[in-house]
């Protein structure tokens, strides 16, 4: 039996003394999640003659069990004792050296998943993806449960009176196979070339297809909720907030019902006034996002529609909402997001198509054209990695190595994928950059402009383009060195960058696409260039430093 853990520290500096597990007296645990009372604890653990080797919250907890057991508890039940004092949403494993063979785990906040091999060996993680080597089957435990692990097998128990729970396990579809590189060198290159499978995947998980109808929804509860819904309210953090702001423009341009895009972890601190017939939809690619947990708790708590799109069965947030639409794009392993981003626009965008033609909306007679472009997107997207487009990023990464940072704009449906881009950068390759809708440069951001700076302009064949290159023309003339994106055969958009990358699609011209499809292509190539950038670099492209897959903390 053992345990270990990797994560970045919350409270002190990222050292071996304050790395997990944490040891005190005869108890070792690992620890997801924050005590926000530890200075509390801190001191009275000293007063009881206690001495903390670290600068962690979480070795304090250590202390109170070990205090428990001195009075007599089991592990168990000095675990389940400890977490009465402790305040804030955290995770614990814990084991003793006076009670070999016994784990215990413990969810309050923080994800948990327990399973049970057929061996009959348990397993604790804070997310599926490292038990699908041993098992498909697990469980994903709720707030307030305990796992105990023994020779004896798996068994939960409630954290509030210590009583026997019944719980159910979720069988995963995901294979252990799906977690190979595959060749790639880097599972986040591998998952950008997955993104045309996820599309797929996701299409086929969420549509009957064996309707005639464009964007014929399966099905399922929370069908209803959406055909209903007089107001969406879209809540995100980081990748999935842009895949949201993308739905926003599909979702009111084509069905004509308001939609708001709002951050987790401001939302969940306003009082927010919410109209009747409003539903309060959680984006998450985990399903365990700590503040859009948050949310979707409180909107129940008052009675308010909830609604999750999530790319994980069984997670908190699948459990916690009325009901939820799943992407299906399978593990994601390199912590910035790629297929998962491609999996939510997919969603979000047959959303937008389904409504259209539920409301009767005057766009719906050209979701047909829509819909059959979307059924043969995938194939096209393939095509395009294909085509040299690593190449051509791989070269412009080459290129630009000598910038002092970026800048990503667009409009439209571009802007979204100008944020994108910005963040893919920052993550991976810790390049300075920001996206920004093309005009609002003038409002202030175009004081940075200068000779060492690049600009991406996201400018396809859209109704958005002629403005967009209006605001390349601004960038110009102050110095920057522009990479222009665009359909192959805009030699006027082409003739005013310094770098060029093509949408191309080899014998389909992409202006013969619908523009609503645009931001599959253009987030193809933000993807690349960030990830080519990284790369050259040296840095951990698939385990950026100070970030992690789940944000699973405040």
């Amino acid at each position: 039996m053992g345990m270990g853990h990797t994560r970045w520290a919350t409270h002190g500096k990222p050292t071996t003394q304050n790395a997990h597990p944490h040891r005190t007296g005869h108890v070792v645990l690992v620890h997801n999640g924050i005590i926000e009372n530890y200075q509390e604890i801190r001191q009275r653990m000293i007063e009881a003659g206690h001495e903390p080797q670290s600068e962690t919250d979480s070795e304090l907890f250590g202390f109170l069990v070990l205090e428990e057991m001195n009075k007599g508890a089991d592990l168990t039940e000095g675990v389940r004792r400890a977490f009465e004092h402790v305040e804030g949403a955290c995770s614990v494993v814990a084991m003793s050296e006076k009670e070999p063979g016994t784990l215990v785990g413990v969810r309050l906040g923080s994800p948990l998943v327990a399973a049970l091999t057929k061996d009959g060996e348990g397993l604790l993680a804070s997310d599926a993806q490292p038990i699908l080597e041993f098992t498909q089957d697990v469980f994903f435990m709720d707030n307030g449960e305990m796992a105990q692990i023994t020779d004896q097998g798996l068994r939960f128990i409630s954290l509030k009176d210590g009583k026997a729970l019944e719980r159910k396990s979720t069988h995963l579809e995901w294979g252990a196979d799906k977690l190979d590189k595959g060749g790639y060198p880097h599972y986040m290159l591998k998952e950008i070339h997955e993104q045309p499978r996820a599309i797929v995947d996701t299409l086929n998980g969420v549509l009957d297809r064996g309707r005639a109808e464009p964007f014929p929804m399966a099905d399922q509860p929370g069908v209803g909720i959406l055909r209903n819904a007089e107001e969406i309210i879209l809540i995100a953090c980081g990748t999935s907030y842009f895949a949201s702001l993308l739905g926003k423009y599909w979702i009111e341009q084509f069905s004509g019902i308001p939609v708001q895009v709002e951050h987790a972890s401001e939302f969940r601190y306003r009082n927010p006034v919410l109209r009747r017939g409003a539903v309060v939809v959680g984006v998450s690619q985990s399903g365990e996002t700590a503040d859009t947990l948050a949310v979707i708790t409180d909107m129940k708590r008052r009675g308010i529609k909830t609604l999750v799109i999530t790319n994980v069965r069984g997670s908190s947030l699948s459990r916690e909402a009325d009901a939820t639409f799943y992407t299906s794009a399978g593990p994601e392993i390199g912590v910035a997001a790629t297929k998962t981003f491609a999996s939510q626009n997919t969603l979000l965008l047959s959303w937008a198509g389904f409504l259209a033609i539920e409301k009767g909306h005057e766009s719906a007679k050209a979701m047909r054209q829509i819909f059959d472009e979307l059924i043969r997107l995938p194939h096209l997207l393939e095509a395009y990695l294909n085509n040299g487009i690593s190449t051509m990023a791989k070269q412009v990464a080459q290129q630009c190595m000598s910038v002092k940072g970026f800048f990503f704009i667009g409009r439209g449906y571009s802007y979204p994928i100008a944020l994108e881009g910005a963040l893919k950068l920052k993550e991976i390759a810790y390049i300075p950059a920001e996206g920004y809708a093309a005009g609002e440069l003038k409002h202030g951001p175009i004081a940075m402009i200068d000779k060492d700076m690049m600009v991406v302009v996201l400018a396809p064949q859209d109704r958005w383009r002629e403005k967009t290159i209006s605001n390349l023309q601004e960038v110009k003339a102050r110095g920057a060195v522009i990479l222009g994106v665009g359909d192959p055969g805009d030699e006027a958009l082409r003739s005013q960058c310094d770098h060029w990358v093509p949408l191309n699609l080899g014998a389909v011209n992409v202006s013969q696409l619908n523009p609503s499809l645009y931001p599959f292509l253009t987030a193809l190539v933000v993807h690349l260039l960030s990830y080519e950038i990284a790369v050259l670099k040296g840095t951990d492209v698939d385990q950026p430093r100070n970030l992690a897959k789940s944000v699973t903390v405040e």
